[in-house]
């Protein structure tokens, strides 16, 4: 069935991974972190994330105190903790009874990217009508859980009961103006994606109830502790205080060499998919001539997703593989492609993306982009529809569906589109039973061949600095005073609404150990 090219003037922001107008921004999260000498006679502190051996207990906090570091975060999803040390004892601590790697809690942000020309909107419609998904199910039961910026009530996603606020693990959590709230503009707009239900906006699975657990603050910073940290809460509440989370929407990456076994990160989405939990993650946005998939999309447990450029129609016939998703190798791929052009979800009026990209705005509540955070998206608001009608599924069942049932872009290599485009309506009539994934599983020890490995480079705690390196992370191009509290009013964008205070510290943190 042929659409139209053109949007309605009605239609949603799209925050992305990447942003398609003319000089676009994407959204993949990169790796980067200030470096410091390996070893030194300084008092410099380093940030690290220590994972201690299986059956080991308390041996990562134990061995950080005895080398005059201090725990600030207990993750009990990698046996370890996230602690301020002396950066001389790194070492010390690597080689303590019981600990399995010291990595660097590297940060993250959001980067920006060029791309081609400015695209036309693809609407909500159109993209339930490419996935496969119909009216008769809409993710009733199901709750996601999005790991990102935060999101805003705006039009569409302000329904009381649309979205349930985790904890806030963000730079932004002391502000009770920015708390939980997305004044960077992209989790708002995947949420409009996967769920948005009001205002003219209908989301892939309308029905499901979003969480909102966020780790990336106004700036888009964050960083490999907070990321931990948020999976660990996921895990441990996805059963509690009424939640059903059965799928963890994971819209950023770092770049790899196409190893696992030893990234932590990989390791935590492990833990989450042996508990049940369908972990969706974005490929990445490094286009055909990448050779490794993102960390954690390079995990080959959790579904890697793509992005399909759809050209402006349903029909699958003149579909593409969008030139910026990342090429994964014959040992790694994208399982499936998901849209991932031109989307039109959500707008927050004023954030960073939508002051940044103001060609972008579709009419007073939408905006344009385009990435593989968007596919992540519809794919995990496509599973939240599978998993309605078949709620028995494991996420390895689930899985095999997806990927059994999806319709392969002519022409296009399977390291680029996996077995194709996602087919939910395909995928609920496929037989899955009994399937199980028997990947090597990643230890989370050793030394991680990505960015941010100890021996690599180290995030260092300057004595003035709440946060990364004032070099690295300049004041002109990530300004608090950007985003100010006369701008961003607690009164307008309610965050107790959602009941900010229904998730206290004792819920999802363990203190220290």
């Amino acid at each position: 069935m042929a659409r139209s090219t053109r949007q309605a003037a009605p239609q949603r922001v799209v925050p992305g991974v990447r942003w398609r107008i003319g000089a676009t921004m994407s959204l993949a999260l990169a790796a980067a972190a200030a470096t410091a000498p390996a070893a030194q006679a300084s008092p410099e502190r380093v940030r690290v994330v220590v994972t201690g051996e299986p059956g080991s207990g308390h041996a990562a906090g134990v061995a950080v105190r005895d080398a005059s570091g201090r725990v600030l975060r207990r993750l009990k999803i990698i046996n370890g903790v996230v602690a301020s040390v002396p950066a001389r004892r790194v070492n010390d601590i690597r080689r303590s009874e019981g600990v399995l790697a010291v990595h660097s809690d590297r940060a993250y942000k959001l980067h920006d990217d060029e791309a081609g020309a400015e695209t036309e909107g693809v609407s909500l419609a159109q993209i339930r009508a490419a996935v496969g998904v119909t009216d008769a199910h809409l993710g009733a039961g199901i709750d996601v859980a999005l790991v990102d910026s935060g999101i805003t009530p705006v039009p569409g996603m302000d329904d009381a009961d649309k979205v349930v606020n985790g904890p806030d693990l963000s730079q932004d959590a002391g502000d009770e103006t920015f708390r939980h709230l997305d004044a960077f503009g992209h989790g708002t707009h995947l949420a409009g994606l996967i769920a948005a239900n009001g205002a003219g906006y209908r989301g892939v699975a309308p029905a499901s109830r979003i969480v909102n657990v966020k780790v990336a603050d106004r700036d888009g910073a964050t960083s490999l502790s907070r990321l931990l940290g948020a999976i660990d809460w996921v895990v441990r509440n996805r059963s509690r205080g009424g939640l059903n989370i059965r799928v963890l929407n994971l819209a950023f990456g770092a770049e790899t060499d196409g190893g696992y076994r030893d990234d932590p990160m990989a390791f935590a989405v492990e833990q989450a998919w042996q508990r049940g939990i369908v972990v969706v993650a974005a490929a990445g946005n490094s286009g055909a001539g990448s050779a490794a998939l993102d960390s954690p999309a390079v995990d080959p447990y959790v579904v890697a997703v793509g992005a399909q450029d759809m050209l402006g129609t349903v029909s699958p016939d003149d579909d593409l593989v969008a030139d910026f998703s990342s090429r994964g190798s014959a040992a790694r791929s994208p399982d499936v492609l998901a849209p991932g052009v031109g989307l039109v979800s959500l707008r927050v009026p004023s954030s960073h993306l939508d002051e940044l990209f103001p060609q972008a705005r579709i009419g007073d509540t939408g905006f344009r982009g385009s990435g593989t955070s968007q596919s992540a998206a519809v794919t995990a608001g496509a599973i939240a529809v599978l998993l309605e009608q078949r709620p028995t599924l494991t996420p390895d069942a689930a899985k095999s569906a997806l990927r059994a049932s999806a319709d392969p872009v002519a022409g296009a290599d399977p390291t680029l589109q996996g077995t194709g485009v996602i087919d939910i309506d395909g995928a609920a009539a496929t037989a899955a039973t009994g399937v199980a994934q028997t990947w090597p599983k990643a230890r989370g020890g050793g030394r991680w061949r990505g960015r941010g490995a100890i021996g690599v480079e180290l995030a260092v705690e300057h004595p003035n600095a709440t946060r990364w390196s004032a070099t690295r992370w300049s004041a002109t191009r990530w300004s608090a005073t950007r985003w100010s509290a006369t701008r961003w009013s607690a009164t307008r964008w309610s965050a107790t609404r959602w009941s900010a205070t229904r998730w206290s510290a004792a819920d999802w943190s363990d203190g220290q150990t």
